[in-house]
């Protein structure tokens, strides 16, 4: 029992003390100016040479022979006027959607770029 009453008196007076000095809260909108770093952009695409042989049956056997030699085995890799073209489209729509990502990624960083300090009033 004597040990409870000093708990109560203590637990009772920091209560009291709260009652005499009440204190004010004060809220303040600060805007702060985010720093998101900007990061280097990536290396440029560096592509490796393709070559293309365009054979016709007038020019096979020369063909087949030039390239037995100047390559080795000679393999076949059929593509269809059509197709050719198919390509070409789909390399195209993967060049237009890079260019955009790369428009979205500018406007990104010059939206997180830091703002520059407003210049002084020149006196005259």
């Amino acid at each position: 029992m004597l040990l409870l009453l000093p708990l109560l008196l203590l637990n009772s007076a920091c209560g009291s003390i709260r009652d005499i000095m009440p204190r004010t809260l004060e809220v303040k909108t600060v805007e702060v100016e985010r720093k998101i770093p900007i990061q280097k952009r990536p290396r440029p695409i560096a592509m490796n040479d393709i070559y293309l042989y365009v054979v016709t049956l007038d020019t096979y056997q020369e063909f087949k022979t030039r390239f037995t030699r100047e390559n080795g085995d000679l393999l076949y890799y059929a593509m269809s006027v059509r197709d050719y073209e198919t390509l070409a489209l789909n390399m195209s729509e993967l060049k237009r959607f890079l260019q955009q990502q790369k428009q979205i990624i500018v406007y990104y960083e010059k939206a997180v770029k830091p703002k520059p300090a407003p210049k002084a009033p020149e006196k005259k």
